[in-house]
């Protein structure tokens, strides 16, 4: 009995496949991207978009360091500190009109962290970390977005912690 079910639930799932392929439209476009190379460049920068996306996933990431600096788990740390940094050199290359406002986060602020970060102290981590936001405030405030308040973060965004 058991076996007549499991082959009777196999047919019927082969069958709802068949049914839905069958149901393609086969004239759909494959591809959200114009066939000219002009447009289909435009439709990608209107994705990528400008620097707010950059500071979408350094949100993120600031959020998942400060909470790898808590747990001790420095290795993490240094990843999203990174990928912080990546984030707004991708931002610059689209954006470089904000590259004054960066510049000392980049060659200062991020630099110090790291080096704050190979210590592996949590509560030098924490006193710098501090130094790391308010570099983030006077980023905003310089590119006249001081209505952006960067704060500590109070909740994790993801389930990674250190396991000891």
């Amino acid at each position: 009995m058991k076996r007549i079910r499991f082959l009777s639930n196999r047919i019927i799932l082969c069958l709802a496949v068949l049914f839905i392929v069958g149901c393609e439209d086969k004239n759909e476009k494959l591809s959200w991207l114009s066939s000219d190379k002009d447009s289909a460049y435009v439709q990608i920068e209107r994705q990528l978009r400008g620097f707010d996306m950059a500071m979408k996933e350094v949100g993120y990431r600031y959020n998942e360091l400060y909470f790898a600096g808590i747990d001790e788990n420095w290795g993490y740390a240094q990843y999203h500190l990174e990928k912080i940094k990546t984030a707004i050199e991708n931002g610059l290359e689209r954006r470089p009109k904000r590259a004054a406002s960066a510049k000392g986060f980049l060659e200062y602020s991020i630099p110090s962290l790291t080096k704050t970060i190979q210590e592996n102290n949590k509560e030098k981590f924490i006193k710098d970390f501090e130094t790391f936001r308010q570099s983030c405030i006077a980023c905003h405030i310089n590119e006249k977005v001081e209505f952006v308040k960067v704060v500590i973060p109070k909740t994790r965004l993801s389930p990674v912690e250190k396991v000891d």
